[in-house]
Formats: C-alpha cells, sequence, structure tokens
C-alpha cells in the first residue's frame, strides 16, 4: 500500500520542475537586465564627470592665463596685444590649433578695464566678444572676462609707522598698492 500511495505523489507532481525552472530563468534574467541598465547608467555617469572635469580645467586654463597678461599690463601701462606673448604665457605648442585671442575692440577695451581707466564690470564671459577667448584647448572652448574692481594702500610703510595708522600719508611709503580683480572663466566643451 505504501508503494501505491508514493507513485501517485509522484504522477501528481508533473511539471512543477518545469514551473520552478521557468521562475528560476525569469529571476536570472530580470536581475541580468538590472546589471546592463546600472551598468549603462554609470557609464553616462561618467562620461559627464569628466566632460564637466575638462570644461572645469579648461576654465582654470583661462584664468592662469589671465594673470600674466594681468601682470603684462599693469606692468607695461597697457595691454599687450601681441599673440606671441599669450602664446608665451600659456606654452602653445605651435600646429596645436589652440589659438589664443584678447579683445580690444569693445569699449571700454580690456587695457583700460586691467588699469583702471575705466569701470566696466557689467560683462560676463558670455559677452560679445569676450576679454579673453580661447579655442580648441582640448576640445574646450574658454572664455574669460577681466574685472579690476578697486584697489588699496597695503600696510607697513614708514610713513604709515610715523603718522599713526589713520592719518596724513597712510601707505603712501613702502606699503605700496593692492589691486583687487575679478577673473570670471567658463570653460564649454566643443
Amino acid at each position: 500500500m505504501k508503494a501505491v500511495i508514493i507513485m501517485k505523489l509522484l504522477n501528481n507532481e508533473r511539471g512543477a520542475i518545469l514551473i520552478t525552472m521557468l521562475l528560476l530563468m525569469v529571476i536570472v534574467t530580470l536581475i541580468g537586465v538590472i546589471a546592463i541598465n546600472t551598468t549603462t547608467v554609470d557609464m553616462q555617469i561618467t562620461g559627464n564627470l569628466k566632460r564637466v572635469s575638462t570644461a572645469f580645467e579648461g576654465a582654470e586654463a583661462g584664468i592662469d592665463l589671465a594673470i600674466p597678461i594681468i601682470e603684462n599690463s599693469l606692468a607695461s601701462g597697457q595691454l599687450t596685444t601681441s599673440n606671441t606673448a599669450i602664446s608665451t604665457a600659456f606654452n602653445f605648442t605651435s600646429g596645436s590649433g589652440t589659438t589664443a585671442s584678447l579683445d580690444t575692440t569693445n569699449s571700454p577695451s580690456l587695457g583700460d578695464e586691467i588699469t583702471g581707466s575705466s569701470s566696466y564690470n557689467t560683462d560676463t564671459p558670455n559677452s560679445s566678444p569676450p576679454d579673453l577667448s580661447i579655442t580648441n584647448l582640448n576640445g574646450v572652448a574658454v572664455n574669460v572676462d577681466i574685472d579690476r574692481l578697486y584697489s588699496y594702500a597695503l600696510p607697513g610703510g614708514s610713513l604709515e609707522f610715523a603718522a599713526g595708522y589713520e592719518g596724513v600719508g597712510v601707505g603712501a611709503a613702502g606699503g605700496g598698492a593692492g589691486v583687487l580683480y575679478s577673473i570670471d572663466s567658463q570653460g564649454t566643451i566643443e
């Protein structure tokens, strides 16, 4: 009698393994689809981070180029428009296709902004034309806006010591003057 009951149980379980295997295959397929989707999203995120990093590095390069232009313009008393000076300051390699140009057309010019002859702080890197433009910098276009904000007397002069901190001659003899500039640089992927 026991043998007949066991046979009936085995006969009632036909197809149970098939259904179980189909469910396992559906679960494994879903896990695979989720893994592929996650990998695709991760690759997109990585690509976006690379583009952002490249644009940021281009903007940093614009700031690095603007500083010697300001220093050279202050030393000479006028804007140096020589592309050779720009290429030397930025170490452009010949044949790289990278070009840099200064804006000398807008009124007032960049030289006037740097030397403080005029206050023109309403322009932005998106102005047309920007104060400084670099193209084809490893696939990045960079626009830079340079604005002179203000100058101030540096502490530490001999007249300042003799006159007291406030009074006649503050900062006139040795402390000199400090000049504060705003450099806005924007890098965009070409």
